[in-house]
């Protein structure tokens, strides 16, 4: 029989003393605690990405040319577009995870946010019409149309119903509601039919990618020859789109947001009686419920605010000016979401839970994220007869440092025996 059993945190301390053959002694709790803490997420990322150096080496790749690729990831500007829809992402997963809710779909959160903000954008905010030929140079100067389609036969227009900074708010609050609400779905199965979340969730993002196709190819399918023909929306008006920093493709709004939810979510859970409770349901549950407090809605309300911050990270996505059109998705290992759902867990884990940490490690994995992306580009140009090509050249460093993760963290918090 095997017998796994939770122990300190601190016995970090002993594997430090075993792996140092006794030599190094570290007495101090406060010590321990900080080697635990920072240990175990350093240990991982530098382990992890050894593993990925070995694995790439194996089959062809240059070890320098790993090397250089993942140190510009630390360097491109698109890494700091990552870091801010992480950031976004994984305070909302860190909230869900202390609250003991294990919310691993964000991925169908975002979703819906797409969805929900693209809605508002492309049929409430503005409306898309077609004109007569003959008609069309009289809308190009009109304030608010813009020219989507200039087919001779039937042109397209974008026609702006509301002042662009409220039609930009509705936008990112109908996103925020949608993917609220699509989390609530496995918070309920959860709190009063005792369904395991980690699978709901997982399943409910191979749902919405289903509905998400359905409705753009069918219900929110664009006027535009190109839409018609490539089975996507229309372009949203240029007015709704977000403002781009200078030099960068992150955009003003997304900087907004992921800091206004950093600083509101981390207040809320350090010095509010919900955060409070919040942290009391994930830990002690029983507690909650000997005073008479019902810990089940907080187990809808962790994933509630999970969820709506995974919403907003999709408008978000959508409303980039690079972006700005919903498209049906051909192959679910390459979703709109840029499987940024699923990252933000690697963020979320090796933060320690801890929200202070999450801007620090956001920055980290989107820079290893965005390194493996170039070292996949870099590959496939200078090597296109290699057998590991594509999206494993991206995901393997994030993957290797999330495997080596849960190793040290069962080496550390628990202890395995055999008993006859």
């Amino acid at each position: 029989m095997v017998v796994v059993k939770r122990v300190s945190a601190y016995t970090i301390c002993d594997l430090l003393r075993l792996l140092s053959g006794g030599k190094l002694a570290v007495r101090s709790s406060r010590a321990c605690f900080d080697l635990y803490y920072v240990g175990i997420p350093i240990l991982s990322i530098g382990i992890g990405l050894l593993i990925s150096a070995i694995i790439f080496y194996t089959v062809g790749v240059p070890l320098d040319l790993f090397i250089n690729e993942i140190g510009a990831g630390f360097q491109s500007y698109q890494t700091l577009r990552y870091s801010v829809l992480l950031l976004m992402l994984s305070v909302g997963l860190v909230m869900s995870f202390k609250a003991s809710v294990w919310n691993v779909g964000a991925e169908g959160q975002m979703i819906w946010g797409m969805l929900a903000g693209g809605f508002v954008g492309l049929f409430i905010a503005s409306c898309a019409i077609y004109v007569s030929p003959s008609e069309l140079s009289s809308y190009i100067s009109v304030p608010g149309v813009e020219v989507l389609d200039a087919s001779p036969v039937k042109p397209v227009i974008s026609v702006l119903r509301m002042n662009p900074l409220l039609g930009q708010l509705l936008m990112i609050l109908a996103a925020m509601l949608a993917g609220g609400l699509w989390a609530l779905i496995p918070a309920f199965l959860k709190a009063y039919v005792g369904i395991d979340e980690v699978a709901s969730t997982l399943i409910l993002n191979y749902v919405a990618y289903q509905v998400y196709n359905h409705l753009v190819a069918y219900v929110m399918r664009g006027l535009s020859v190109q839409a018609r023909q490539f089975l996507r929306t229309d372009r949203l008006n240029s007015a709704l789109l977000f403002e781009s920093l200078p030099g960068t493709t992150v955009t003003l709004q997304e900087v907004i947001l992921s800091l206004l939810f950093f600083v509101s979510m981390l207040t809320l859970y350090k010095y509010t009686s919900i955060g409070l409770r919040l942290r009391v349901a994930g830990s002690n549950p029983q507690l909650l419920r000997s005073v008479g407090i019902d810990e089940r809605k907080y187990v809808l309300m962790a994933m509630l605010l999970s969820g709506m911050l995974a919403g907003a990270a999709g408008v978000s996505i959508l409303a980039n000016p690079g972006i700005g059109k919903l498209e049906k998705i051909a192959n679910v290992v390459t979703p709109p979401t840029f499987n940024l759902g699923y990252t933000a867990i690697l963020v979320s884990w090796l933060s320690m839970l801890d929200l202070r940490l999450v801007p620090v490690y956001a920055y980290v994995v989107a820079s290893l994220f965005q390194g493996g992306g170039l070292l996949q580009s870099e590959v496939n140009a200078r090597f296109p007869g290699l057998s590991l090509t594509g999206a494993a050249l991206t995901y393997i460093p994030i993957g290797s440092i999330l495997l080596v993760y849960v190793v040290l963290r069962v080496l550390v918090d628990y202890s395995v025996r055999f008993r006859r």
